[in-house]
């Protein structure tokens, strides 16, 4: 098998993981709510899914580097997400749903070995190119989990997303037992290993920021955002269109930005401009709550998103020899699950409080002294 196929097995293998962790992800909780399951309940089984990934990314990523076990540990994460769904069909008590979702964030957490064995087909300097592919892809299955979900679930009820989770979850299985992965270098484990890579300076820099950009994330995109809209009248289609743009037009964008963009200017002007944009979708949103400027708002933001994640994945990955790639993304994922944790619960707090545009005006202020922190901490750890 050439190295050229085996990769393009590798890119359909993200594309249709993602799609299987996310094709029933909006329409969870509503159908949790027809389990008859309370609000509260329903927090915790939606929550564990995270709460999970803080506490398993850094030993997966440990097991992976010391065992060169890249196809295992991705192999081993299709197949978890596709058992959770398929389980999740099945459950109808609490506990059953929440091992599959404990199941499912096992799944997400061996994300890191996607993006080292994907990066290992890369030279070392087109390290920032491949993070931005990875990114594409992940968001291109995101985008195809949007699809199935909204044409099955509006014909068929909320359990059929769970269905389409599960049959891309197969997709994935197959073409990862397909591929033959490029060897990577291992050591054997050890303290001095793990510590090693967890003092790095220019990897705690990037897991810090990282924090902030999942912080922005969870704390609108992915939850606030709509309610912004749906607080200012907008209809349902409207706000399904919000949603989709911070997506597709990562999607349209990561070539361009991957292989042209981020080669042409320094990465610290690159990841400065990030979190401005970050910033200005946050003040668009805290200004109106009209649908059209929202949309416009999130492509700012999905466009924000991709530099930043590229930017900051390829520091990582670049910042340690390669035995130790999979532990270092396996510290920067664990502490930016700190970000998305935080995010909802202190946006929520201030839109409880003092309304959306104070919430927004906050999440602007924040992204914009971020974007100062990045350029002096790049000056610092180039």
């Amino acid at each position: 098998m050439t190295k050229k196929r085996s990769r393009d097995l590798l890119c359909i293998a993200m594309v249709f993981f993602w799609a299987s962790e996310y094709c029933h992800a909006p329409y969870f909780t509503p159908y949790l709510e027809g389990l008859g399951f309370a609000s509260t309940l329903i927090g915790i089984m939606t929550g564990v899914y995270g709460f999970t990934q803080i506490f398993a990314r850094i030993p997966i990523g440990i097991i992976t580097d010391a065992f060169s076990c890249y196809k295992k540990t991705i192999l081993f994460g299709t197949v978890a997400t596709t058992l959770s769904s398929f389980f999740l069909m099945l459950a109808t008590s609490a506990w059953a749903i929440i091992t599959c979702r404990v199941v499912a964030g096992l799944a997400a957490s061996t994300w890191l070995a996607f993006t080292v064995l994907y990066n290992a087909y890369y030279r070392d300097d087109e390290s920032v190119t491949a993070m931005t592919n990875v990114n594409a892809f992940s968001n291109g299955g995101k985008l195809l989990a949007f699809f199935l979900g909204i044409l099955t679930a509006s014909v068929w009820g909320y359990k059929i997303p769970l269905l389409c989770s599960f049959l891309t979850g197969c997709v994935s299985i197959f073409a990862v037992l397909l591929l033959e992965p490029v060897k990577i270098k291992h050591e054997s484990f050890s303290f001095s290993h793990v510590v090693s890579v967890i003092k790095t300076p220019s990897i705690i820099a990037a897991s810090l920021l990282a924090v902030m950009m999942q912080f922005y994330m969870q704390g609108t995109v992915f939850s606030f955002t709509s309610g912004r809209a749906a607080a200012a009248g907008t209809s349902s289609f409207m706000i399904g269109i919000i949603s989709l743009s911070f997506t597709l037009i990562q999607v349209i964008t990561a070539p361009y930005i991957g292989k042209k963009l981020l080669r042409r200017i320094s990465a610290r002007t690159a990841l400065f401009g990030g979190f401005m944009l970050l910033a200005a979708a946050a003040l668009i949103i805290g200004l109106s709550g009209e649908g059209l400027l929202l949309a416009a708002a999130n492509i700012l933001a999905g466009i924000g998103n991709l530099i930043i994640n590229g930017l900051l994945m390829a520091k990582v990955v670049s910042s340690v020899s390669e035995e130790k790639r999979s532990t270092a993304m396996g510290f920067y994922q664990a502490v930016y699950g700190i970000g998305m944790s935080l995010g909802p619960v202190a946006v929520g707090s201030i839109v409880s409080s003092s309304g959306y545009e104070a919430a927004y005006f906050a999440v602007a202020t924040m992204m914009g002294v971020t974007a100062v922190a990045a350029w002096a901490l790049l000056r610092r750890f180039r």
